[in-house]
C-alpha cells in the first residue's frame, strides 16, 4: 500500500492478504446500504480469502461456540420446515440466505485488532450518507409522493432503505456517545441527513426503531441526555407538516386502512400458526398458504406475501420451535454484547470495544422494535448490516471469556504504533489516547 494512504487504514495487520480480506469485508458491510449484489460479491471475496490465506487457531472461535450451536439448530430446523412444506423446492431456496451468516465468522476473524471495527463503522456511515442523499434528492424532486411511491434511495423498496438507515443512525449515536464527537465535525451533518431521510420516507416502523435504539444507547452511556430525547420527539412531531403528522397518528386508529390490513395479517398468521404449530408452512411458502387463512376478502392476495412481523413470520414459516430457536439465538447475541459493555466500562482503554457493544445493543433493540411491524430479519440487506453490528463485539473476545483486544479510537490519519498486551501473543496494534467519556460510567 502507498505510504501516504497507510495512515488512513488500521495498522494492526500482519500480512497484505489479511489487510485485503479486511477491506473486502468492510466493503461488503458498507455496500449493503448501496447494492446487495456488490455486498455479496465482496463477502464472497472475503470468505474465499479467509479460507485461502488465514489460518486461525481453533481457540479464536471458542467464544462463539454457544451462539454458533444455537444458530446451527435454527438453520437445521429451517431445513426441516422446508422439507415438511407443500413446496419443498421453494422452501429450500431459503438456504441461499445462509451465505450471509458468514459475516458472523468473518468479523471476529478479520476485524480483531485496534481500529478495525471503528474503520468499518466509518465506511458504513459514509455509505449511509450517500444513500440518504439519494433519498433526499428523490424527495426534493417530488415532495408530493404518496405512500406507494415513497423515497427509497438506492434500494428497491422504502422499507429496506429506511431499515438500513435506522441501524446506521443508531450505530452513529453509539459512536458519538462513546467517542468525543466534538472533535469530529462530520457526525452532526451525517446524522441529520440520515434521520431526515428516514423521517421523509414516512416509514413508521423505522422511526420507532430509531427512537427505541437511540434511547437504549443514551440510557447506557448518557442517561441525562435520554430525557432530552423524550422532549425532542413530541417537539419534532408538532413541527412536522400536517401530512406527516397524519401518517403517524393513523397507526393508532383501527379504522385506518393501513392499520386494518395489519390487524388482518396478525389474525391470519395466528390462524396459520395454530394449524401448523410444529414446522409452519415452510420458508417462502407463507405467500402461497396465508390466503387460505384470511379472515376477509377485502384484500388482494399480494398483501399476504409476508406477515409484517418477525415473530409471526418466523413462526408461520418454521413453527413455534423455530421461533423459540430464533429467539434463543437473538437473546444470546444481545447477552454477549451486554457482557462486553459491562466489562469494557472498567477499562480506560476500551473505547472501541464499548462503542461496538453499545451499538450492538442499540441496534438489537431497534431491529426488534421495528420488527413488530415489518419482517426486517428476512431482508438480505438489513440482515447483512445487522449481523456485522452483532458480530463486532466478538472481535474483542478470546478463549471464551471477555477480554479486550484493543484500546481507544483510531482517528483517520493518525500514525500507527505498536504495542503488545501482557500475556498475549505479540501482534501489531494501534495505540490511541482514550477519547473523553470512554472510561467513565454515566
Amino acid at each position: 500500500m502507498p505510504e501516504p494512504l497507510r495512515g488512513y487504514f488500521p495498522g494492526s495487520f500482519e500480512t497484505t492478504s489479511a489487510r485485503l480480506i479486511f477491506l473486502a469485508l468492510a466493503a461488503s458491510v458498507a455496500a449493503s446500504l448501496l447494492s446487495i449484489a456488490a455486498s455479496q460479491i465482496m463477502l464472497a471475496v472475503a470468505s474465499f480469502g479467509a479460507v485461502a490465506f488465514l489460518r486461525p487457531r481453533p481457540s479464536r472461535f471458542s467464544h462463539l461456540g454457544q451462539m454458533l450451536l444455537v444458530l446451527a439448530l435454527f438453520l437445521a430446523w429451517t431445513i426441516l420446515a422446508a422439507v415438511a412444506s407443500s413446496d419443498v423446492r421453494l422452501g429450500l431456496t431459503i438456504t441461499k440466505k445462509f451465505f450471509i451468516l458468514l459475516i458472523l465468522l468473518l468479523v471476529p476473524l478479520a476485524a480483531e485488532g485496534a481500529g478495525r471495527v471503528t474503520w468499518i463503522y466509518r465506511a458504513v456511515f459514509a455509505a449511509a450518507v450517500v444513500s440518504s442523499a439519494v433519498g433526499l434528492i428523490q424527495f426534493i424532486a417530488n415532495p408530493e409522493r404518496d405512500l406507494l411511491h415513497r423515497i427509497s434511495g438506492l434500494m428497491g423498496q422504502w422499507m429496506t432503505f429506511s431499515g438500513l438507515l435506522m441501524l446506521a443512525l443508531v450505530a452513529l449515536a453509539a459512536y458519538c456517545v462513546c467517542f468525543d464527537w466534538r472533535r469530529q465535525w462530520w457526525v452532526i451533518p451525517a446524522g441529520t441527513m440520515i434521520f431526515a431521510a428516514i423521517y421523509l420516507s414516512q416509514t413508521r416502523s423505522a422511526v420507532l426503531g430509531v427512537i427505541a435504539g437511540i434511547l437504549v444507547v443514551l440510557l447506557l452511556r448518557r442517561p441525562r441526555a435520554a430525557l432530552l430525547l423524550l422532549v425532542l420527539i413530541p417537539a419534532l412531531y408538532f413541527l412536522s407538516p400536517a401530512r406527516i403528522q397524519q401518517r403517524f397518528r393513523a397507526g393508532w386508529h383501527a379504522e385506518d386502512p393501513n392499520t386494518r390490513n395489519r390487524i388482518e395479517l396478525v389474525e391470519t398468521s395466528l390462524r396459520l400458526i395454530r394449524d401448523n404449530p410444529w414446522f409452519g408452512v415452510g420458508p417462502k411458502n407463507v405467500a402461497r398458504e396465508a390466503p387460505r387463512y384470511r379472515g376477509s376478502g377485502d384484500y388482494p392476495d399480494w398483501m399476504y406475501q409476508h406477515m409484517h412481523n418477525n415473530l409471526l413470520q418466523i413462526a408461520a414459516e418454521r413453527g413455534i420451535p423455530g421461533l423459540l430457536l430464533w429467539l434463543w439465538f437473538m437473546l444470546g447475541l444481545a447477552w454477549d454484547a451486554w457482557r462486553l459493555s459491562v466489562r469494557s466500562r472498567r477499562d480506560p482503554a476500551s473505547g472501541e470495544a464499548l462503542m461496538a457493544a453499545t451499538a450492538a445493543l442499540g441496534c438489537w433493540v431497534a431491529l426488534m422494535v421495528s420488527g413488530f411491524f415489518e419482517y426486517n430479519f428476512g431482508d438480505s440487506e438489513i440482515l447483512a448490516l445487522f449481523l456485522f453490528v452483532m458480530a463486532a463485539p466478538y472481535a474483542f473476545r478470546v478463549r471464551g471469556i471477555d477480554r479486550l483486544q484493543g484500546g481507544g479510537e483510531v482517528a483517520a490519519g493518525e500514525p500507527a504504533k505498536q504495542r503488545t498486551s501482557p500475556g498475549a501473543p505479540a501482534i501489531e496494534r494501534v495505540q490511541a489516547k482514550p477519547a473523553r467519556g470512554t472510561a467513565s460510567q454515566s
